[in-house]
C-alpha cells in the first residue's frame, strides 16, 4: 500500500488474501482504513526502514503475538510481506492501528477486539454510535454488528462508555463476575482491581449492576454514585473520589491529600511509576489542581512544592529530598 514492498513480497501478500475470505476481509478492511487516515499523503514524511525497526524491538521487548484472524481452533499468522505493510500501518496510522489488535470469525459473526496497550485515552466508536474510551492495559470485544435483541461487549480492565439511547436494544458490558446493563446513559467500569471486584460510576442516566447469569441480584446506580461487586456481595454508595475519571479527563484535584495518595493517582492517570522511599515525604499534604498538564510539569510543580529531586530508576521515577 505504501510502495514499499517488492515484487516478491507483493506476489506474497496477493497469494496470502486469495487463500480465504477472512483474508480478504482484512485486506479490504486495511485497505479502506489506509483511505480514511489519507496514509499516501504522508507517507513521504515517514522513514520507514527506522519505523520497522521500532516495531521489530517493541515487539521483543513486549514479546507481542499479534494474530490477525482466527477462528475457534485455527490460527492464521502474518506471512512477511504482510507483516512489513502492517508494520508501516501501525506506526503512521495516527494512532488508529496502535488500538487495533486483531479480528476474528466467530460463528456469530465478525468479532472486534481492541487493546489499549501502553496507551490510555484511545476513543472507540461501536456499530451503534456509542463510544467507549480505554485506559491503558484495557480490552474490549464485541460483534462486528450486534445482536438484535442487545447491544453486548466484553470488558477486560477500565473503560469510560457514553451509550447511544435505545430502548429496545439494551446495551450490557460483561466483566468478571459482573453485568452492566443499561439503555443510553455515560459511566465508568474498571474492571482492572485485582480479585474479582468491578466498580461501576455512573456519570448519567441509569445503571444495573448484577451479576453475570444471575440478573436476580441486581443494584440499580444513580448519577454520582459507584456500584461495587465482588465474589461476596453488591452495593452501592456516593462517589467520594474526586479523580475516578482523571484518566480519561486529565483533569485533577488535590485538596490536602498526602503525597502517598498523589503519587498513586498520578500512576494511574499517567500509566507511569512515580516512587518514594521516604515516609516524612509521603505523609506531606499536598493542594492542587491541574487540567490537561503533562507529567513532568506536574512532577516539576511538586517537586518545587517540596524541595524534592527526580531520581530515574529502572523502574520509573524515585522522589527523594534534596538533603538526603
Amino acid at each position: 500500500f505504501s510502495d514499499e514492498c517488492t515484487q516478491e513480497e507483493i506476489k506474497e501478500l496477493l497469494k496470502w488474501r486469495d487463500e480465504s475470505n477472512e483474508n480478504q476481509i482484512l485486506y479490504n478492511q486495511v485497505k479502506q482504513d489506509l483511505e480514511i487516515i489519507n496514509l499516501n499523503k504522508s507517507m513521504d514524511k515517514v522513514n520507514v526502514d527506522s519505523a520497522w525497526d521500532k516495531l521489530k524491538n517493541r515487539i521483543q521487548e513486549d514479546e507481542l503475538d499479534l494474530p490477525l484472524m482466527k477462528e475457534t481452533k485455527t490460527r492464521f499468522m502474518i506471512p512477511a510481506a504482510f507483516r512489513y505493510a502492517a508494520a508501516i500501518i501501525i506506526l503512521v496510522g495516527l494512532g488508529f492501528f496502535s488500538t487495533k489488535v486483531y479480528q476474528k470469525i466467530a460463528n456469530q459473526g465478525i468479532t472486534m477486539e481492541y487493546a489499549g496497550m501502553h496507551e490510555q485515552g484511545k476513543e472507540i466508536v461501536l456499530p451503534d454510535g456509542s463510544t467507549v474510551v480505554l485506559n491503558a492495559e484495557s480490552k474490549i470485544t464485541y460483534l462486528a454488528a450486534f445482536a438484535e435483541d442487545e447491544r453486548r461487549v466484553k470488558l477486560e480492565g477500565e473503560a469510560f462508555f457514553e451509550v447511544t439511547k435505545n430502548p429496545n436494544k439494551p446495551f450490557v458490558i460483561e466483566a468478571k463476575l459482573a453485568e452492566v446493563e443499561v439503555l443510553g446513559t455515560s459511566f465508568n467500569v474498571n474492571a482492572s482491581i485485582p480479585g474479582n471486584r468491578v466498580e461501576v460510576f455512573v456519570e448519567t442516566g441509569l445503571v444495573q449492576l448484577s451479576r453475570a447469569r444471575n440478573s436476580e441480584e441486581k443494584i440499580y446506580i444513580n448519577p454520582g454514585d459507584i456500584g461495587v461487586i465482588d465474589a461476596d456481595k453488591i452495593s452501592n454508595a456516593r462517589n467520594s473520589n474526586k479523580n475516578i475519571v482523571a484518566w480519561k479527563t486529565n483533569d485533577i484535584f488535590f485538596y490536602e491529600d498526602s503525597l502517598e495518595s498523589v503519587n498513586q493517582i498520578l500512576n494511574k492517570v499517567y500509566n507511569t511509576i512515580i516512587d518514594c522511599k521516604n515516609k516524612d515525604v509521603l505523609n506531606l499534604r499536598y493542594t492542587s489542581t491541574f487540567r490537561n498538564q503533562d507529567i513532568d510539569s506536574i512532577i516539576n510543580v511538586m517537586c518545587l512544592t517540596f524541595n524534592l529531586k527526580v531520581e530515574n530508576t529502572e523502574e520509573g521515577i524515585n522522589l527523594v529530598k534534596y538533603d538526603s
